[in-house]
């Protein structure tokens, strides 16, 4: 079983993200275990000076979630015309590790628009070595139910498109 290891980069409990990594879960099956990282909000402000010998237990334990998993779901809206900040600084902490270097990545940008965004994630995961396996969702909220089923056709199949690469992605790597 390939374990998964899904991030948010919402800090609402109850985000349109979060409904879209329950989504790409059920599409992945019973042979991917996927587990939810707790919090971006948890993680504390990037500081060279800490990324040292011995970072804080909460990066310790981002770092060992990543290394630990076959691939990883990052869902993420865009808020004033790029990355939350919150999400930049999870990717900020893993940079000297290089946690996320040759991990397959399927990295969702769920949001009203979204380019500026998708673009930045994109950039990141490449500068930190990540295989990307990326998809913008504009105009998310009205493809997804509270159930987080997705409504919408087109967003479905191209999803499911995603999802093939990014399991190839593990399979390959």
């Amino acid at each position: 079983m390939k374990k998964i290891l899904a991030i948010s980069g919402s800090t609402k409990a109850l985000s349109t993200n979060a409904l879209y990594i329950t989504a790409t879960s059920r599409l992945l099956g019973e042979d991917f275990e996927v587990t939810s990282f707790p919090s971006i909000a948890d993680i504390p402000h990037f500081n060279p000076d800490l990324d040292q010998e011995n970072p804080p237990k909460a990066i310790e334990a981002l770092r060992s979630s990543i290394w630990q998993a076959d691939g990883i779901i990052i869902s993420t809206p865009e808020y004033a015309m790029g990355l939350p900040g919150s999400l930049k600084n999870l990717l900020d902490w893993t940079v000297s590790s290089a946690s996320f270097s040759k991990k397959p990545v399927l990295a969702l940008v769920a949001s009203t628009q979204g380019e500026k965004a998708y673009q930045s994630i994109i950039d990141i995961l490449t500068v930190i070595e990540a295989r990307v396996s990326p998809l913008l969702i504009s105009f998310a909220k009205a493809k997804i139910t509270s159930e987080a089923v997705i409504i919408e056709n087109e967003t479905l199949a191209t999803l499911k498109s995603v999802v093939h690469s990014f399991v190839a992605n593990m399979e390959n790597g």
